[in-house]
């Protein structure tokens, strides 16, 4: 099982995850790439148009964009890797730096992924971390969740309307709730060792947070 790790271009990506976890690919996003060389890290790809900052001579492959283009350098990377390796054959897709890097624009576009059909297959692998927040998408069905150290806030975020949706296991639960359009129910927290969440439609960011 492969674990991919993007680091996107934004200014202080998270790297501490490295600490932790050795990928079996690690893909540098633009100024990304440098970040990670300049933390002791080699890149297996640096892609992007790096208009931030030049690609680094240490990354083994890289693969210069145009800046015109129709898709974000992080997007253009996860088609390029992504096309490559079966869903059924990758553990997770970690990416740093795409939802805390100070453009409101690139925060929404990162987020919108779920709604990609071409990374659909992934979207169950795909897990966003920044310092003190952390993303996951999820589709109809039950679910189980287990605390993140240090993170206190569990929000679960729809991004589609939802329908039947149940939470147990939190301060605040739910029991076969609709919404009608895409709905925030923010700041919960786990009650219990793990949370488990179910719904028979639609599509769920959920996020763990700290203050």
């Amino acid at each position: 099982m492969k674990t991919l790790i993007f680091c996107a271009g934004a200014p202080n990506p998270d790297l501490s995850i490295l600490q932790h976890i050795n990928p079996d690919l690690l893909i540098g996003v633009d100024g990304g790439a440098a970040r990670l060389v300049q933390h002791g890290y080699t890149p297996d790809w640096a892609i992007g148009d790096f208009d931030s900052a030049p690609p680094p001579p240490q990354a083994k492959n890289t693969l210069k964009l145009q800046p015109e283009k129709d898709d974000t350098d992080l997007e253009y990377a996860l088609l390029h890797i992504l096309q490559n390796h079966q869903p059924e054959k990758i553990k997770q897709i970690i990416i740093l730096g795409a939802i805390g890097g100070g453009r409101l624009d690139h925060l929404l576009c990162n987020i919108w992924l779920a709604h990609q059909p071409r990374f659909a297959p992934w979207l169950d692998k795909i897990h966003l971390i920044e310092q003190g927040n952390s993303v996951k998408f999820y589709r109809a069905g039950t679910h189980l969740l287990q605390p993140e150290n240090s993170k206190k806030y569990l929000s679960f975020i729809g991004l589609t309307p939802i329908k039947q949706l149940t939470l147990q296991g939190v301060k605040y639960p739910l029991t076969n709730q609709d919404y009608a359009y895409p709905m925030a129910l923010i700041s919960n927290e786990f009650s219990d060792s793990q949370a488990q969440f179910s719904f028979e439609s639609g599509t769920i960011c959920v996020l763990q947070t700290h203050d």
